[in-house]
């Protein structure tokens, strides 16, 4: 409940900023995430870590000015890595409220099908980071919370294709984000992690 109403806020102060004289529209987008973080250390890692895989989705706002558009959007993303060996394994998950704020430039803004391409920046604010490890089919969960920064923030670029229907738009993408930040707090001097994902998308718009 705590995380719907997160996402509500946040879509409904996005919106607030759409100036009402311009075309806008609004829809609902959802999709799978591949992510794995990139790792700078002192030490040589323990693990070469895999790609975890997530749902996202949310909502988002297109502002419509021909052949670019401006394209808010607020997301729930989990983020992190993961490493397997036979049964047992080990994944880092941080669920994160994203706000990307795209610049889709349409190379063909008329007619039913219209690619696009897409770059922009995102924020996010962290809900909550957990390392689960599974040893011998036994569970162990840990809060990493208090070990990451609250804020991320990055860089997204993408392409996809949209679908113009009566009253309808389906948009088909693939994009993917690059974390700026480094999200561990009071890290020790030459170690980082930053967020990396590649998210497939589909989208609803009216």
């Amino acid at each position: 409940m705590k995380k719907t109403m997160l996402v509500v806020l946040a879509a409904l102060c996005v919106a607030a900023l759409v100036p009402q004289t311009l075309s806008a529209g609004v829809g609902i987008k959802g999709g799978y995430s591949w992510s794995k973080f990139e790792l700078k250390s002192s030490e040589p890692p323990p693990f070469t870590f895999g790609y975890l895989p997530a749902v996202v989705g949310g909502i988002y706002f297109d502002i419509n000015l021909g052949l670019i558009s401006i394209q808010p959007e607020v997301l729930y993303t989990r983020v992190g890595a993961k490493y397997e060996e036979g049964e047992d394994s080990l994944q880092y998950r941080s669920d994160y409220i994203q706000v990307p704020v795209l610049l889709k430039l349409n190379v063909i803004p008329a007619g039913p099908l219209r690619p696009f391409i897409a770059v922009g920046a995102y924020g996010a604010y962290l809900l909550k980071a957990r390392g689960v490890m599974v040893v011998d089919g036994v569970t162990d969960t840990t809060d990493l919370g208090p070990e990451m920064q609250k804020y991320d923030y990055g860089a997204v670029g993408g392409a996809g294709l949209a679908f113009r229907l009566p009253g309808v738009s389906i948009t088909v993408e693939g994009r993917y984000n690059l974390g700026l930040a480094n999200i561990m707090k009071d890290p020790a001097a030459g170690n980082s992690i930053k967020n990396r994902s590649i998210m497939a998308l589909v989208g609803i718009g009216f």
